[in-house]
C-alpha cells in the first residue's frame, strides 16, 4: 500500500527539522568548549553556600524575556526569573545539587529542570553552575540526549 503524498512530504520535512536542529546543537556544542569561558568555567569553584533569593541573570547577545534565577536553598529548589509586562513571573522551577560536572571534571551546582511541572522541552535542560567571584556564577546550559549531552552556551548569574 503506497504512502499519501502529503503524509509522504510531512515526514520528509520533520526529518528535515529534526536534522537542522540537530545541527545547529552540535555547532553550540562544538564552539562552547572552545569557548573562553570554558577556562572560567573550569577554574570557578562551588560556593561555601548554596544560592539563595534572587539573582541577577544575562547572557551574551541575548535579550529576551530571561532576567535571571530565584533560589531556595533550604529546599534545594528555584524558578526561573521572566519579564513580562505584569511584572517578574516565575516560571519554570528546578531542583539543585552539587555534584560532577557532565562535561567536566569539577564538581558544579547543577540546576536540573527534570521535573512533571515543565514542559517536556525543557526536562531535556540541565545547568551547572560555579562561583567565579563574590556573588558571581558563571553558568552552563546542557541538552541532555538519552545517556549524552552538548553544551550549548553560557549565562552568568549576579546578586
Amino acid at each position: 500500500m503506497a504512502v499519501p503524498k502529503p503524509i509522504k512530504t510531512l515526514g520528509v520535512a520533520i526529518v528535515i527539522v529534526f536534522l537542522a536542529g540537530m545541527a545547529v546543537l552540535i555547532w553550540r556544542d562544538f564552539w562552547s568548549r572552545r569557548s573562553p569561558n570554558q577556562a572560567r568555567f573550569t577554574g570557578g569553584t562551588i560556593p561555601q553556600q548554596m544560592p539563595d533569593g534572587d539573582y541577577k541573570g544575562s547572557v551574551n547577545g541575548y535579550s529576551g524575556s530571561w532576567i535571571g534565577k530565584t533560589f531556595d536553598a533550604k529546599r534545594g529548589t528555584g524558578r526561573n526569573r521572566m519579564q513580562t509586562p505584569q511584572g517578574v513571573e516565575l516560571r519554570y522551577p528546578f531542583r539543585t545539587e552539587v555534584g560532577g560536572g557532565v562535561a567536566d571534571a569539577i564538581q558544579v551546582v547543577k540546576i536540573d529542570y527534570d521535573i512533571p511541572e515543565n514542559p517536556w522541552y525543557l526536562r531535556r535542560i540541565l545547568d551547572e553552575i560555579v562561583q567565579v567571584g563574590p556573588n558571581d556564577f558563571l553558568g552552563k546550559v546542557h541538552v541532555r540526549w538519552g545517556p549524552a549531552h552538548l553544551t550549548v552556551g553560557y549565562f552568568e548569574l549576579r546578586k
